[in-house]
């Protein structure tokens, strides 16, 4: 079988397969972190809900005490208490 353009660089450049396409990655620790990558900022900011564009959509968190910790143009990561998860698509 022969390997397609994304197989061949994702393979060179050792990195996840999702951030070489260009889609988000979410990532929980426990229910007090969340680091998102390859997002398209924010819609919407609050200490109790925050609102994300993925390109392919949205993701709407709702929780309690929110706080960004860091934001670039690609990786945001966020505490808080997280109760719940939703992707708008």
């Amino acid at each position: 079988m022969k390997e397609g353009f994304w197989g061949k660089a994702v393979r060179r450049m050792d990195m996840p397969g999702e951030v070489m396409a260009g889609l988000t990655k979410i990532e929980l620790v426990g229910v007090r972190e969340i680091y998102i990558e390859n997002h398209h900022g924010l819609l919407e900011y609050g200490l109790e809900e925050i609102h994300i564009s993925c390109g392919e959509g949205s993701v709407k968190l709702t929780g309690e005490d929110f706080v960004i910790r860091a934001m670039t143009a690609r990786e945001l990561r966020l505490e808080g208490l997280l109760l719940k998860l939703e992707f708008i698509f």
